[in-house]
C-alpha cells in the first residue's frame, strides 16, 4: 500500500488540538513516519467592525474533520483510534474489531492540491463575513446616511464596499458604502 489521504472525525472545536496530539504522539512512540502530513483547512475571515476597525479570524472549512496522508493498516488504524477526541475514520467496514484498509475510502491528491490553494487563496484574500446580495434591503446604520433604507446596487467584494441606491429628495441615489456601514433589513 502507499500513502493516501483519508477523512477523520473529531470533536468539533478539537481540530487542532488533535493534530497537534497526533505529533506529539508520534514522537513519543518514536514512529515519526506514521502520518505523513495532517490537513486541518481553513480561511481567512474578515469582519467589518463599527468605525472602519476589521478583525480577522480563522474558519474551518469542515469543522468536525481534518484530512491525514498515511498509509493505511492496522498499526496506523489502531495508532489513531488510540488519540483522544477522533472519532474514527469517514467510511470503510470493521469486521470482528478489525478494519478493512482497502473499504475505507481515500482523498484523491487532486482534492487535497484544490482545498490547500484555496486555503492560500483565503490567506491571501480574507473573505468578508457579510455577504450582500444584488437587490438585498438595507439600512444604513454610520455615516451621513445614517437610519436610510435602501437596496444593494452592487457589490465590490474586493473592496469591502457595496453600491447601494436610497431614495434622497425622491430621486434614486447610489451611494457607496463600506459594509460596515449597513446591515440588512
Amino acid at each position: 500500500m502507499t500513502d493516501k489521504w483519508y477523512v477523520i472525525h473529531v470533536n468539533t472545536g478539537s481540530e487542532d488540538v488533535v493534530s497537534k496530539y497526533i505529533y506529539d504522539q508520534m514522537k513519543m512512540d518514536n514512529c515519526p513516519d506514521l502520518i505523513k502530513d495532517i490537513l486541518v483547512p481553513t480561511e481567512t475571515i474578515e469582519e467589518q467592525l463599527k468605525g472602519g476597525k476589521k478583525k480577522i479570524s480563522e474558519k474551518k472549512f469542515f469543522p468536525g474533520y481534518i484530512l491525514i496522508k498515511t498509509e493505511l493498516n492496522e498499526r496506523s488504524w489502531h495508532f489513531l483510534k488510540g488519540i483522544p477526541k477522533i472519532i474514527g475514520f469517514v467510511g470503510g467496514k470493521i469486521n470482528d474489531g478489525k478494519l478493512e484498509p482497502n473499504s475505507i475510502p481515500s482523498v484523491d491528491e487532486s482534492e487535497i492540491n484544490k482545498m490547500r490553494n484555496k486555503i492560500e487563496e483565503g490567506t491571501l484574500k480574507p473573505t468578508p463575513k457579510i455577504v450582500f446580495d444584488k437587490g438585498e434591503s438595507i439600512k444604513v446604520i454610520e455615516g451621513p446616511f445614517q437610519n436610510f433604507t435602501g437596496t444593494v446596487d452592487e457589490v465590490k467584494m474586493d473592496k469591502g464596499k457595496i453600491q447601494v441606491l436610497v431614495e434622497i429628495f425622491g430621486r434614486s441615489t447610489p451611494i457607496d458604502l463600506d459594509f460596515n456601514q449597513v446591515e440588512k433589513i
